[in-house]
């Protein structure tokens, strides 16, 4: 049996926050097909990652990211 190399949507969204880019339910939909990025998010956040949250005023909409420079492995800034 060949073992797969799909990422999954854990990898997918760590790639992203630590390219320095923000996350919203919209853009894990569109570019990676996630539905339930909230969930993804606890999941980081139960592991130790720092995750920020900013939610739009006009719409709730929440945009994810990462405190700067911050790398895994590292203290929580």
């Amino acid at each position: 049996m060949k073992p797969t190399t799909q990422q999954t949507q854990l990898d997918k969204i760590k790639a992203d926050l630590l390219n320095g880019g923000r996350v919203d339910s919209v853009t894990a939909f569109s570019q990676h097909c996630i539905t339930r990025l909230a969930a993804v998010i606890k999941r980081l956040r139960d592991s130790g990652w720092p995750i920020i949250t900013e939610r739009e005023n006009s719409n709730g909409l929440a945009h994810y990211s990462l405190p700067e420079g911050w790398q895994p492995g590292t203290k929580k800034p």
